[in-house]
């Protein structure tokens, strides 16, 4: 388990000049040490621009086990029109002990006002627009229990609601960590008006653990239409656990959460993407999710590695379109959200990193994950220490 602690900071901004200058020696200093690192060189890189929406990962420690091991902070988008968002827990509980966990989740206006909940309490929204599949209040083995909580996005939307934070509490004060199983997630639906648990349509699962009773995996904003990832337990008090007990706690976290995730107040594994392959890459670097194409770009020999970085990062002019990248017998960077490439992909060697899976995966390629990337950052001296 982690801990956090949000205080209001009113301390006047520094002038933008001043951070300005303050990130660009930061970032060279990250192409420095990526450069002097002993390893591997590559042929060509393949990075995704779409990797700007996830955070570098801090507090991995305390993160819970998922399907998709996203960071926190990250900003996911939230399933298209005509899906429904399906929220689902199950649970299994130990012999002899009772345990009655419950899906909720709180809603908030654009100030973060409360303004309605959907639990086993209310079981329907704003006439369906979210709806719970109904109390479960025990897990006897051997198949446990599911909930399920349906979410309409635009329906909530057109009633008010900006903010939905759903939430997963156990009711009769259990710990997560005394269950033999738990896990909650949420899946994208279309046309399926029953309240039933599809694995086929999982988009994240996360296991429920810890000496905690009330975990918040993400904050969902219905303007943008995304989810911010945030994997908290919040405390609670000794009793009986509601979600309308805890909308204050709520509210207040996901607000706090929200403020501290906001674009550009944290380097992304697409700032670490960028300074990787600026240094460590003797070829061609190739941009997607800029258009139909791929975005080219290839170092000069007198342009500063640090430099280049930025030309990649900040989508300035590219030096050349290609359709594909050329990967067969070549050593290759990959640093992509979805693990798709063509075909010549799983010709090439070298190193990939990727959120979701995907072709890529039967490829040649060591897979490293985001800690793995970062921990690259590690300055030469403190490797030397602890060899």
């Amino acid at each position: 388990m982690t801990k956090a602690y949000a205080v209001d900071d009113h301390r006047p901004p520094l002038p933008s000049r001043v951070a300005g200058r303050a990130g660009e020696l930061i970032a060279a200093e990250a192409v420095r040490r990526l450069t002097e690192r002993d390893g591997e060189r590559y042929d060509v890189a393949v990075l995704d621009a779409s990797l700007a929406d996830l955070p570098v990962p801090f507090a991995e420690r305390a993160s819970a086990a998922s399907l998709v091991a996203v960071p926190r902070g990250s900003s996911l988008p939230m399933p298209a029109d005509g899906e429904t968002v399906r929220l689902f827990l199950h649970w299994l509980q130990p012999r002899s002990t009772r345990v009655d966990l419950d899906l909720s989740v709180a809603l908030y206006d654009d100030l973060w006002r409360f303004i309605g909940l959907c639990d086993y309490t209310h079981l329907e929204y704003a006439g369906g627009a979210a709806r719970h599949s109904g109390d479960l209040t025990s897990a006897p083995a051997p198949h446990g229990a599911t909930e399920c909580l349906d979410l309409d996005l635009p329906r909530l939307a057109a009633t008010g609601v900006r903010f939905v934070v759903p939430a997963v509490l156990s009711y009769n004060d259990v710990a997560f960590d005394e269950l033999p199983d738990a896990f909650a997630g949420f899946m994208a639906v279309r046309g399926d008006k029953r309240a039933r648990y599809d694995p086929r349509t999982i988009r994240q699962r996360f296991d429920l653990a810890g000496d905690a009773r009330l975990r918040v995996p993400m904050v969902v904003d219905l303007r943008t239409r995304r989810a911010w990832w945030a994997d908290v337990t919040l405390a609670t008090s000794e009793g009986n656990h509601d979600v309308w007990r805890y909308r204050r706690q709520l509210g207040h976290i996901g607000h706090d959460l929200l403020d501290a995730f906001q674009p550009g107040g944290r380097a992304t594994l697409w700032d670490l993407a960028c300074w990787t392959a600026a240094a460590r890459t003797v070829g061609d670097v190739f941009v997607r999710g800029r258009g139909h194409v791929l975005w080219g770009y290839r170092r000069a020999d007198d342009e500063p590695r640090a430099d280049f970085a930025l030309r990649v990062r900040d989508a300035w002019e590219p030096d050349a379109l290609r359709a594909e990248p050329e990967l067969t017998g070549r050593r290759a960077l990959l640093a992509l959200l979805h693990g798709e490439l063509p075909e010549a992909a799983t010709a090439a060697s070298g190193t990939v990193y990727r959120l979701y899976p995907g072709p890529v995966d039967a490829a040649p390629l060591e897979r490293v994950t985001a800690g793995d990337l970062a921990a690259w950052l590690e300055p030469a001296s403190s490797r030397t220490a602890a060899g």
